[in-house]
């Protein structure tokens, strides 16, 4: 929501979130790594997700660089266009050092754009288990939403009584991505998403 209608968000909360996509979870097979996998003694089994994106440029679902882009939250350009409509975004994000499906080299990549643009975020990279808040040092690291909010959602708020928060007055966002221009905009019924040729 921070990125299609960040005029609307105050703050983000984040737990072991991708800074990039994951591109085996939108091709599914084409990308030739599976998903999951369980071994048993005579079989090993390889699960897959199920989808319609290819990398076929000829199909109506080919996922070209520009359908990637939109999708990586660690975009430079876009999160300049971002601090535009919402400059004042709070951004408080946990980590493992050793996640297995999100690189933490990724999220403090992001965490040094969002310093670098002057928002207020920060970054929690998790190294240790205390067995209370951070129950394991794999992805999610089984901290439940509750704990997570109960523990971070007073300090933004006493943020955010600090800070003036104006009401930008925006209610569409561009962004280019390589060879399309992708539009996000509230409508009064609703989000609409159009995709325009360069």
């Amino acid at each position: 929501m921070s990125k299609i209608a960040p005029w609307y968000v105050d703050a983000v909360f984040d737990n072991s979130g991708s800074a990039l996509p994951q591109v085996k979870f939108i091709l599914g097979r084409e990308s030739k790594t599976c998903d999951a996998i369980e071994t048993y003694p005579h079989n090993q089994n390889q699960y897959y997700t199920k989808t319609l994106w290819t990398r076929n440029p000829s199909s109506k679902y080919y996922f070209s660089d520009d359908c990637y882009l939109i999708r990586a939250i660690l975009n430079p350009t876009h999160l300049e266009l971002q601090k535009r409509a919402k400059p004042n975004t709070i951004f408080v994000s946990y980590h493992s050092v050793e996640d297995e499906l999100n690189p933490a080299k990724d999220k403090e990549n992001l965490y040094e754009i969002y310093k670098h643009l002057k928002f207020d975020a920060t970054l929690h990279l998790i190294r240790d288990i205390d067995a209370k808040f951070i129950k394991s040092l794999k992805h999610g690291m089984r901290i439940s939403d509750k704990a997570l909010i109960k523990k971070e959602l007073p300090l933004v708020l006493e943020k955010l009584q600090n800070k003036t928060q104006k009401i930008a007055p925006y209610n569409e966002i561009s962004y280019p991505c390589k060879d399309k221009i992708y539009r996000f905009k509230d409508t009064n019924e609703g989000f609409e998403c159009e995709i325009l040729n360069k």
